[in-house]
């Protein structure tokens, strides 16, 4: 799984990075303790007037299906490339509401016998693009005049470890090349399991080029974050 994860550019760097063509609202991205339910940049991609536009928008992290009469107390920040298109929390978002997440780099707890030792994992440039879904939820408490009655949410995918990063946890997040990063934000097919099961193999092959070291427990509570905690120890 992946439950923590850094954000280290501010907006307009990810905008430039992933060549956005609309910033929907500006609010301040940089963290360095992304946690569940924390407000993050996903980037989508819509067809207007013919035209495929790129966009950043502000989603919360735990997707809350459309369906759902209120928000879960437990936030489904992941979702599992296996069967993302038969969960019933997911499959609808699965199917057409593809998004990316942009991160610098995501932490992960090895656990061996009682001891848990969290790692950072990051590329040595850029930012990683985790392939993810989004989905807008209306809540029914709040009148249709109401702003605030939308909320955007968004989960990860992730799959079976990697060989190059199983030592570490047995799940990470799927990791999507610029080409396929293209491909998956494109608005006009429907997900198929062989697409995500090409994304899976492809993922694979990312991750034999990402650095990793073991950072301080500190990571442990979201009250801490700085730029120490992506440090090795």
């Amino acid at each position: 799984m992946c439950g923590r994860f850094v954000i280290a550019k501010e907006l307009g760097d990810i905008s430039e990075l992933f060549e956005v063509d609309q910033i929907h609202e500006e609010f301040p991205v940089t963290n360095f303790n992304v946690a569940p339910t924390t407000n993050i940049p996903i980037i989508v991609e819509r067809e207007i007037e013919g035209l495929p536009s790129r966009e950043i928008h502000k989603s919360r992290w735990g997707l809350v299906p459309s369906w759902a009469k209120e928000i879960a107390t437990a936030p489904l920040i992941n979702a599992r490339i296996e069967s993302v298109l038969e969960k019933p929390s997911f499959k609808e978002s699965a199917v057409s509401k593809r998004c990316i997440i942009p991160v610098s780099g995501y932490y992960e707890w090895q656990t061996v016998d009682d001891t848990k030792d969290p790692y950072y994992i990051y590329p040595e440039y850029g930012m990683l693009a985790l392939a993810g879904i989004y989905s807008w939820w209306r809540d029914p408490k709040k009148t249709a005049d109401d702003p605030t009655r939308w909320l955007l949410t968004a989960a990860l995918l992730t799959k079976e470890s990697s060989p190059s990063l199983s030592f570490i946890h047995n799940r990470n997040p799927v990791f999507l090349s610029p080409d396929n990063a293209d491909a998956w934000l494109a608005p006009d097919y429907q997900t198929t399991q062989e697409l995500l099961l090409a994304l899976s193999q492809e993922s694979d092959e990312l991750s034999t080029e990402l650095s990793r070291h073991v950072v301080s427990k500190a990571v442990g509570s979201v009250a801490n974050n700085s730029e120490d905690l992506i440090k090795a120890i």
